[in-house]
């Protein structure tokens, strides 16, 4: 097989559509320059899956670490990570190689940083407090004093909610044929403020704008207060989520 050259693995790419998340978007232009980098290394996409999750489990363990070097260290190299999880597929697409089972390794990636960077973010906060969580409680709650392990919880509750509603979607998908992540055509609500979705899935998500506030808060020293406000957005995002489901799904009695 003739090897792609550079403009021909960005020729492939240049459809690729990421749906408006923003983080995607600002890493798929390195995408090329790595999968030109690998290919010329003799590296297989699926390779670059497995690279991508032990990149991801060694950022994972130096933000459960704690200190605020770690921290900042760890949520700079999540851009890394995305620039490599990003290569692999365009490899794919440059060489014209399809494979269901390296498609399979690279979502698991992506759910190994949703489903872990919060509670180890939790967790490096509680080796390293900044304080800011204490603060920002004595302006809501003046009376109260949060308990120093309350991070981790934090952490661990928004992964867990992160979870469940991918989870729940992967079910609408099997027993509906849809889901609210990914739309029936004619469906009433697919295009309803779809400006507000637009906002809360590049907040909510790894490869929208999730990573940069969490970037930008371990610089500030305020990454505590951030997973707390992360939280309250989790928890109203859950909600919102389950009305929608029952008010889109509800009616819904035979199977597919």
């Amino acid at each position: 097989m003739a090897i792609p050259s550079l403009r021909e693995i960005q020729a492939a790419n240049a459809s690729v559509n990421d749906n408006g998340y923003l983080l995607l978007t600002l890493t798929r232009p390195v995408g090329p320059y790595l999968a030109w980098l690998w290919i010329r290394l003799g590296l297989t996409p699926r390779q670059i899956n497995y690279l991508s999750i032990v990149f991801g489990l060694l950022l994972l363990a130096l933000a459960a670490t704690g200190g605020r070097g770690n921290l900042i260290a760890a949520t700079a190299l999540c851009f890394v990570w995305q620039a490599i999880d990003v290569s692999d597929g365009t490899m794919a697409r440059a060489l014209v190689i399809r494979d269901n089972f390296g498609g399979f390794v690279d979502y698991s990636s992506g759910m190994l940083i949703v489903a872990f960077l919060p509670l180890c973010l939790g967790l490096g906060a509680y080796a390293g407090p900044d304080g800011s969580l204490a603060a920002l409680a004595s302006i809501l709650f003046p009376k109260y004093r949060p308990e120093p392990a309350l991070i981790i919880a934090v952490g661990a509750t928004i992964s867990v909610i992160s979870l469940y509603m991918r989870l729940i979607n992967r079910v609408l998908q099997i027993r509906f044929g849809a889901s609210l992540s990914d739309p029936e055509k004619g469906n009433g609500d697919a295009g309803k403020l779809r400006w507000l979705r637009n906002i809360l899935k590049n907040v909510e998500t790894v490869g929208g704008v999730q990573v940069v506030i969490f970037f930008v808060g371990t610089l500030a020293g305020v990454l505590e207060a951030v997973l707390f406000l992360y939280l309250l957005l989790y928890v109203v995002l859950i909600v919102a989520f389950a009305a929608s489901v029952y008010r889109t799904y509800g009616h819904r009695r035979a199977y597919l």
